[in-house]
C-alpha cells in the first residue's frame, strides 16, 4: 500500500493529532480494500523541535475489524472525561498499531501511540517506535473523537478499493 497523501480527498482525508512542533500522529490514506468496512490507513508518529525531527511511518495499518474500533475506543474516552483508572489500551489484531490512554491529574489525558513491525514480517529486525500527545480530557477527547470517527467513517465516503 502506497501512502501517498492526496488533498484532493477534502478536509477529512487525514487526521494530525498533537503539535506540529512537538509529538504529533497523522492518520491518512483510508482505504477499504475488501469493501467492508475494515479499513486501512497510512500512519506517521513524529516528534519534532527547533533543532531536529524524527518520525516513523507504516502502511496498510488495519483498524476496523476489531471488536472495539479505533473511533470506539476514543468514543468510550470522551465519554469518561472525569477520570479512569489505569491505562486503557486499544491495538490492532496485527500489533502494529497500540494507543495507551492514561488519565492525568488535572483533567488531562496522555494518550501514547506505538507503531512496531508485525512479528511475522519478513524484515529481518523487529522495531517499534511510539510518541505520547497530552489532551484535556474533556472537549479536547470529544473533538478528537469526532474527528476519528469522521475520518474512518465520512458520512459521504466512496469505498475506495485497494488498486493493484
Amino acid at each position: 500500500m502506497d501512502c501517498v497523501f492526496d488533498d484532493s480527498l477534502g478536509e477529512d482525508a487525514a487526521l494530525a493529532i498533537g503539535e506540529p512542533r512537538g509529538p504529533q500522529v497523522r492518520l491518512w490514506n483510508r482505504v477499504d480494500p475488501w469493501v467492508d468496512g475494515s479499513m486501512e490507513i497510512c500512519v506517521q508518529l513524529a516528534l519534532a523541535d527547533e533543532a531536529e525531527s524524527l518520525a516513523a511511518t507504516a502502511h496498510g495499518i488495519t483498524v476496523g475489524i476489531a471488536d472495539e474500533t479505533l473511533s470506539s475506543f476514543f468514543d468510550r474516552l470522551a465519554e469518561d472525561f472525569a477520570g479512569w483508572e489505569n491505562v486503557r489500551t486499544w491495538e490492532t489484531l496485527s500489533h502494529d498499531l497500540r494507543v495507551d490512554a492514561a488519565h492525568v491529574s488535572g483533567g488531562y489525558a496522555d494518550l501514547t501511540w506505538t507503531l512496531a513491525s508485525r512479528p511475522d514480517s519478513w524484515r529481518s529486525r523487529q522495531w517499534s517506535a511510539s510518541v505520547t500527545v497530552r489532551l484535556e480530557a474533556g472537549e479536547q477527547m470529544r473533538r478528537l473523537a469526532a474527528a476519528v470517527h469522521r475520518f474512518l467513517h465520512p458520512p459521504d465516503q466512496v469505498r475506495l478499493a485497494a488498486l493493484p
